[in-house]
């Protein structure tokens, strides 16, 4: 009898390995930026979903071959981490919040296999474990306010601007498919963290500014 939580039922179906190829890729990095700079954000539920993903043994040459692949690493090129600092800044709160957006979307389409949908719903509950650590940190390690504004701005800037170029191939390969699509997850993320951003005392509205001027590239 497989263990519980086993992805004994897992779908083959090409798509939803290649979005599991994707979130691998941010979700290991992740984990290994948190290893080295930050470990209180290495939760049990973020590791435990990672070793889940890497099992899947989706094929990353998909990913390599897709359109895809020059926008996420253009992006993951800016997420290299290599400080507390950065990775409290980069993934602890913007990726992560991305995550979230996507994991969000992704449990609730009807067109996804009852295990994609477990397995985003595992990934939104410990991508929620790592904000929540991270948020605690950020005003512990950076401060809060205007201070933090700042901090937040020189991380995110170039990080939000590089999102831009993944809109058409996220909306040519899971638009029609899982009604994932670049529009819904942006304005799920922003959403999401701007009320971060907000409760670590950062003003509202210059959070907005900043994050609408950053995916214009401006």
């Amino acid at each position: 009898m497989p263990r519980a939580g086993a992805d004994s039922a897992r779908s083959d179906d090409p798509t939803e390995l290649l979005l599991w190829a994707l979130m691998a890729k941010f979700e290991r990095l992740a984990l290994e930026r948190y290893g080295l700079h930050a470990p209180g954000l290495a939760t049990v539920d973020k590791r435990r979903f990672v070793e889940r993903l890497l099992a899947l043994g989706a094929d990353e040459s998909a990913l390599g071959g897709s359109a895809l692949a020059e926008p996420v690493k253009a992006l993951l090129a800016r997420a290299q981490s290599a400080d507390e600092v950065a990775v409290l800044m980069v993934q602890g709160l913007i990726l992560e919040h991305l995550g979230q957006a996507i994991y969000r979307i992704a449990t609730a389409t009807d067109s996804a296999s009852a295990s994609m949908r477990e397995l985003a719903a595992a990934g939104l509950a410990a991508s929620v474990s790592v904000t929540a650590a991270a948020s605690a940190r950020i005003a512990v390690r950076v401060g809060t306010g205007e201070p933090l504004y700042a901090v937040f701005v020189d991380h995110s800037h170039e990080l939000i601007g590089a999102l831009d170029a993944l809109a058409e191939p996220v909306d040519q390969i899971f638009g029609e498919r899982f009604g994932l699509r670049f529009a819904d997850i942006m304005g799920e993320f922003v959403a999401e963290l701007i009320t971060a951003c907000t409760a670590l005392g950062m003003q509202r509205r210059k959070a907005v500014a900043h994050l609408a001027g950053a995916a214009m590239g401006l």
